[in-house]
């Protein structure tokens, strides 16, 4: 047993309770020692980081190395489990790391993420119409806030209209519908995963054959081999499907059960991506509390008075990172959207600085203005401690939100 494990205590979790506050006593972790050690409800110990400074340097420092879903601290009893693949970025290092994330940075620069404002304009008008379509009450999170990214994905990747149905149906069964809650069928997961790698690779047949200005044409043109593609475009699924649809479902939550915030982001829509910031940098605080970055020391290291193992696991918290005085000085759980733009950690540091994060932005702007300006009276159904939530595993969140309008 190493020191860490003997001196991990378990991981103060909250369930239940005010559902749009942190899981964690973030204020309190933060006030106690630098590198706290706890016991994870999967039964593995994790150092977390609790400030800025610490979260930077284990991001940064090569010794750290990207395991993502291979054995690491979980929020859930019932441990996410991702077999490695080639091409899976959160979990390659170093130059091959590098050499697969080059080949994908392109289609995710800022230029030519705002070339794709009419692709996500066009989704989101889609998801907006099935919504109206639907009728009143609806499970927001399920006929608009789930859909939109994958079809977005989709469409960036280059699966054809004809295959997008059958791409969504795999992504809403991978790692983000309930993966780490008791009653997750781990089973329905793989056999996701195997349908999304089925399509993949159909769509890289066909890009062969015809070419076209989309990203998995350029990775077989980079000389990817399929199983690499199938691992990058797993990737891009996990990291930007339910992460963007929690975080849009949150948001939408939060401003619904906060008059001022809401009236702010109705009236200064000259200021939507500054509360897109602020919205992004405190769902964070939510869904990210009783988690973080999961890095795997590879060698034994000396810092700030600790002596970290070769093998032991270090939790970067984004969560606790956003509420650092130096990162955001007032009242840092709380929503504000009047704040000055403020250098959050919601997308990471370093090498593994989240790729699609200007996708996330845009896409978190469009889904959220849009939103309101066509359904104006939107509300609550019930309230939001009254919902049911998804409290384990990956994407914390309510498993249904529904509003009336």
């Amino acid at each position: 047993m190493t020191v860490q494990q003997e001196s991990a205590r378990e991981i103060p979790i909250t369930y239940g309770g005010d559902r749009l506050r942190p899981r964690l006593p973030l204020e309190d972790i933060a006030r106690s020692e630098r590198l706290p050690s706890y016991l994870f409800p999967n039964g593995v110990t994790g150092w977390v980081t609790t400030s800025a400074e610490d979260f930077r340097f284990f991001l940064g420092d090569p010794r750290f190395h990207a395991k993502r879903f291979v054995g690491e601290p979980q929020a859930g009893k019932v441990s996410i489990e991702v077999p490695e693949m080639e091409g899976f970025i959160p979990g390659l290092n170093g130059p091959e790391h590098l050499r697969v994330r080059r080949l994908a940075a392109g289609d995710f620069s800022v230029k030519r993420i705002a070339q794709r404002r009419p692709l996500v304009e066009r989704v989101v008008e889609k998801y907006l119409n099935k919504l109206d379509q639907h009728g009143s009450p609806a499970d927001l999170y399920k006929v608009y806030n789930l859909p939109i990214p994958s079809e977005v994905i989709a469409g960036i990747l280059g699966v054809p209209e004809s295959r997008t149905p059958a791409f969504q149906h795999a992504a809403a069964s991978t790692i983000g519908a309930g993966a780490g809650t008791p009653d997750a069928d781990a089973q329905e997961a793989a056999n996701a995963v195997a349908d999304l790698h089925s399509i993949v690779r159909e769509v890289v047949e066909i890009k062969r054959r015809e070419p076209a200005d989309d990203l998995i044409t350029r990775l077989v043109q980079a000389g990817l081999t399929p199983t690499e593609i199938c691992g990058l475009c797993t990737n891009l699924l996990i990291a930007g499907h339910e992460t963007t649809a929690t975080s849009s479902a949150l948001s939408v939550a939060a401003l619904l059960t906060r008059e001022d915030q809401m009236r702010l982001f109705l009236e200064n829509p000259d200021k939507l991506p500054q509360a897109v910031e602020e919205l992004v940098r405190f769902v964070f605080t939510i869904s990210d509390s009783a988690a973080g970055i999961p890095r795997l020391a590879t060698e034994d290291v000396e810092y700030a008075g600790y002596h970290i193992k070769k093998g032991d696991w270090v939790m970067p918290a984004a969560a606790t990172a956003n509420i650092d005085p130096s990162v955001c000085p007032v009242k840092p759980t709380e929503l504000d959207l009047t704040r000055d733009r403020i250098p959050h950690l919601t997308f990471g540091f370093g090498a593994h600085t989240c790729l699609g994060q200007h996708l996330a932005r845009l896409e978190l702007q469009i889904i959220l203005s849009r939103l309101f300006q066509r359904f104006p009276t939107l509300e609550l159904v019930t309230p939001i401690n009254e919902m049911p939530w998804i409290e384990e595993g990956f994407g914390y969140r309510m498993a249904e939100l529904m509003v009336r309008w």
